[in-house]
């Protein structure tokens, strides 16, 4: 039983922070495109397929469709438990 509540409170601590730094991130990410002038259409987190070879854990990477005007942009970024980390149009 005691293993069981061990087990419940190491996985409900792996998801609270793994919803935070998603949180979080979508934030900055949303935030630097605002900055840029533009506005997000689709921002998606990437495991493989990405421009980012040398990833390792903890960093990040997204694929960020975004809208400026009337172009339509895609940009990927590398993020860390800092925040963004690379950015590349």
């Amino acid at each position: 039983m005691q293993i069981l509540l061990v087990v419940f409170l190491a996985l409900t601590a792996v998801i609270v922070v793994g919803q935070y730094r998603k949180s979080r991130d979508r934030d900055a990410l949303a935030a630097h495109v605002r900055a840029n002038g533009g506005e997000i259409a689709r921002l998606h987190r990437l495991r493989k397929g990405h421009p980012f070879p040398d990833t390792g854990r903890g960093w990040w990477a997204w694929r960020i469709d975004w809208r400026a005007g009337t172009a339509e942009r895609t940009s990927w970024a590398l993020t860390t438990r800092e925040g963004i980390k690379e950015w590349r149009d």
